[in-house]
């Protein structure tokens, strides 16, 4: 399993794609802490204070975290299955050390990339934010669970892209719109989300954002053990 997913670790990180995608996310996380360090005084009147320079990195990972995470991870296990690898790996490990590893492999780039993120902001905050490194994470693992979920599920990967993307552009419409609309069906579509946990007062309904991950990853490996490879 830990081979798997340190395997999985590396091949993000060689990838174009994960490149532009790490660019992205440090050059607007350091770009808007430039940018709030700035109006520091303004935003503390406010009543928004430091969570302010976390805030920017939480607003780029709500609107663009499904898309970058679909683009990496689009073909977690469908890729294995294509190239007919797979046949492989279960003569090596089992089905579940397969799902688990390429779950925790692809957990482990955005971990690193949040954590290099939020380092980033330390000479504008002069502070760490623990607490949001953990949200952000949890965050994040929602839509890598969902993505391997789709990918153990169908074979193509060239499908599991299309609707990966389709997926990912649709979930933050509806989890953002259903803040502001009274509308039953949107209301109802945004308790499968992770924006309607993340947009409540408390603190910890961040947290039952896990409880999906956790789902995806069961219906995976439900699946993939019965899988003909």
């Amino acid at each position: 399993m830990f081979t798997i997913c340190l395997r999985e670790f590396r091949t993000l990180f060689k990838s174009i794609r994960s490149l532009i995608i790490i660019i992205v996310l440090f050059g607007v996380t350091t770009g808007a802490a430039k940018l709030i360090s700035q109006f520091e005084a303004q935003l503390k009147d406010l009543g928004l204070g430091d969570n302010a320079y976390a805030g920017g990195l939480m607003t780029l990972l709500f609107i663009a975290s499904p898309l970058f995470v679909t683009s990496l991870s689009h073909s977690a296990i469908n890729k294995e299955i294509d190239s007919r690898t797979i046949r492989f790996l279960v003569t090596k490990t089992s089905r579940e050390s397969i799902i688990v590893g390429k779950f925790l492999g692809n957990l482990l780039f955005w971990i690193v990339c949040l954590l290099i993120a939020l380092l980033l902001i330390i000479p504008f905050s002069h502070s760490f934010f623990f607490l949001e490194l953990i949200q952000c994470i949890v965050f994040v693992s929602y839509f890598i669970g969902f993505i391997i979920f789709l990918s153990t599920i169908i074979r193509k990967p060239s499908l599991t892209m299309f609707l990966g993307i389709t997926v990912s552009i649709g979930l933050p419409i509806i989890g953002l719109w259903s803040i502001g609309t009274n509308n039953i069906l949107i209301t109802a579509l945004s308790y499968i989300t992770p924006y309607f946990y993340y947009t409540q007062e408390e603190t910890f309904f961040t947290y039952f954002t896990a409880v999906f991950t956790c789902i995806y990853l069961a219906l995976s490996l439900m699946i993939f053990r019965k899988r003909d490879l």
